[in-house]
């Protein structure tokens, strides 16, 4: 294996733990985020006024991380029709203009995620029911879209190489 082989792979692994990190963890938060203020609201009708924007940051966030897993998995929604139907190497062909698509569009929605995030930077504000700067929580996508870039630069590579899935067999679900 090439020492940029192993390098692809050491980054896909690494991102892989790092993610399932913390898909688990803003999970486990998120549900009892909900159950509390369910449970708060219904049983002691009260609550805590910043509880659903944490449970909403943290579900977000967790389903973004999710996204980029979908693509390192090769499961990210896409339409597979004309695939069915072609050749196996017009079928490679259409999936690197896919990911290269995608990688376009991420891209894309990185650099405008941080002009943004500058902008509320400068702006100063913060959310008046979690106290957080806007510019923090904002930056929460396009750091998760650079995330995405990554994985579909290693699909990128991985199709160009001929391998229809990425590896799984790290124990890194």
């Amino acid at each position: 294996m090439s020492p940029f082989a192993r390098l692809c792979d050491r980054v896909d692994r690494g991102l892989a733990a790092i993610e399932t990190v913390i898909i688990a963890t803003l999970a486990v938060i998120g549900i009892g985020l909900g159950t509390m203020q369910v449970v708060l609201r219904y049983v002691f009708n009260t609550g805590f006024e910043w509880n659903e924007a944490y449970f909403v940051l943290a579900t977000v966030t967790a389903i973004l991380m999710a996204g980029s897993r979908a693509v390192r998995d090769d499961m990210h929604v896409r339409v597979d029709v004309i695939k069915m139907i072609v050749p196996a190497a017009t079928a490679r062909v259409l999936d690197l203009i896919a990911h290269a698509a995608s990688l376009a569009l991420c891209a894309f929605y990185v650099w405008c995620g941080f002009l943004y995030v500058n902008f509320t930077r400068a702006m100063d504000t913060a959310s008046p029911e979690t106290g957080l700067k806007d510019w923090l929580v904002y930056s929460i996508m396009p750091s998760i879209l650079v995330l995405f870039c990554i994985r579909y630069l290693l699909r990128i590579r991985a199709t160009w190489l001929g391998h229809d899935v990425a590896p799984h067999g790290d124990g890194v679900a």
